[in-house]
């Protein structure tokens, strides 16, 4: 009986080996017929036009082109139709790994349902409940955060993303804000090693992941700061300490660093936070090297209204450059300090005409004893002087 059976599957076995021969070769028939057709065609316009090189040529790159386009077609509306599937099944997969995470936070999964979902192997999938994961987790809401992380590292979807820190930068970016919103501080070291890389995106979100790693020393990243500090990269960081509970430490502290634009985003923290307490200090920068962040210090100190750096502002108004020249008066300006006056008189008549504007300026801003005192340089000044304190005196500015 079993030889019987046996002998049946193998002549089943052989008559459709043979069907599927006889398929193949129709299929070579008609495409062999297909080419022979072409190949014919193309005879009949060759024998038809006059022999030109140019027209061979033509032929040729239109048939090229033909067959180009026929070879293209089904793979890019396969790629199309592939695309879209995976769209709508990803969109499936949210509602459904949604409505079991919410389950699972409000306790209502069974041990069954829970064990398969730690069970699941494919990437797709885990990739998804990745995201689910950290579109659902509210940081306002620490019980719900703790279950998630622990949900998280249950389905061991932290070692998912580190191996995306192995990979290249888009997949780099996506491992940090993976580790960094679930808070697994395993591979800090090697998220490290991303600020010193050339590409900014990558430093940038290095950065933002480090704050969020570090909430005890947030700001640890810039002591090994070795790349220019950019300003792309300062704007993102203040907006995450601004969306952010962090801890805001003294950036007096990295006011001695070696890169200079670690200097100057820290001077801007100093100036828009109002660490008033980091004056000292910024007294001592204002023998700078760089006259860039001199300039901000000055600033700085400005925006502090620390009166008692006007002193020493004036001591160094000879030695500066031009800019920082205009920022010291303006200070003066700004901080309205009507003991400088006589300073500001002395100065409006510099033979810098920039000079003598910032000077006029910063008296009006002092108040009516201040305006008074253009008005009488007004009288006594030349041409250029009184059109300047006509120009600042104009109540239409």
């Amino acid at each position: 009986m079993q030889l019987q059976f046996l002998h049946i599957n193998l002549i089943s076995v052989f008559e459709y080996t043979a069907g599927m021969l006889d398929v193949m070769l129709v299929f070579f028939d008609s495409f062999k017929m297909f080419f022979e057709r072409i190949h014919s065609f193309i005879e009949y316009i060759f024998e038809r036009l006059p022999y030109n090189v140019l027209n061979r040529l033509i032929i040729y790159m239109i048939i090229g082109f033909f067959t180009a386009l026929v070879l293209l077609l089904p793979s890019i509306l396969f790629s199309k139709l592939y695309i879209t599937y995976r769209k709508n099944k990803k969109k499936l997969l949210i509602q459904k790994y949604s409505k079991l995470v919410v389950r699972f936070l409000i306790d209502d999964l069974s041990d069954k349902e829970l064990s398969d979902l730690k069970r699941i192997k494919s990437k797709f999938h885990r990739k998804v409940i990745t995201s689910v994961l950290i579109a659902i987790d509210t940081a306002e809401n620490k019980v719900v955060s703790n279950q998630i992380r622990t949900l998280y590292l249950d389905m061991k979807l932290n070692e998912d993303s580190s191996r995306k820190l192995r990979k290249r930068w888009h997949h780099k970016i996506r491992g940090i804000r993976e580790l960094s919103h679930m808070r697994v501080k395993k591979d800090n070291k090697y998220i490290m090693d991303f600020l010193q890389k050339p590409n900014e995106i990558l430093r940038i979100e290095s950065q933002l992941g480090l704050i969020k790693l570090l909430p005890f020393v947030p700001f640890a990243f810039l002591d090994s700061q070795e790349k220019p500090f950019t300003v792309w990269e300062q704007i993102n960081v203040f907006d995450l300490i601004r969306k952010n509970r962090i801890e805001i430490p003294e950036f007096t502290l990295w006011l001695d660093h070696w890169n200079d634009s670690v200097v100057m985003f820290c001077l801007d923290m100093i100036r828009i936070l109002k660490q008033r307490e980091s004056v000292p200090k910024l007294m001592e920068l204002l023998n700078h090297e760089n006259d860039l962040v001199k300039g901000k210090v000055i600033r700085t100190l400005v925006d502090l209204e620390s009166k008692e750096a006007v002193v020493k502002l004036k001591e160094l108004f000879v030695l500066e450059e031009l800019p920082n020249q205009i920022n010291i008066i303006r200070s003066i300006g700004q901080l309205r300090l009507e003991s400088e006056m006589d300073f500001l008189v002395k100065k409006s008549n510099d033979e810098e005409f920039k000079i003598r504007m910032e000077c006029c300026k910063s008296l009006a801003l002092i108040g009516e004893s201040g305006q008074e005192k253009l008005k009488v340089l007004a009288e006594n000044g030349d041409e250029e002087l009184k059109r300047i304190i006509k120009h600042v005196l104009d109540p239409r500015i």
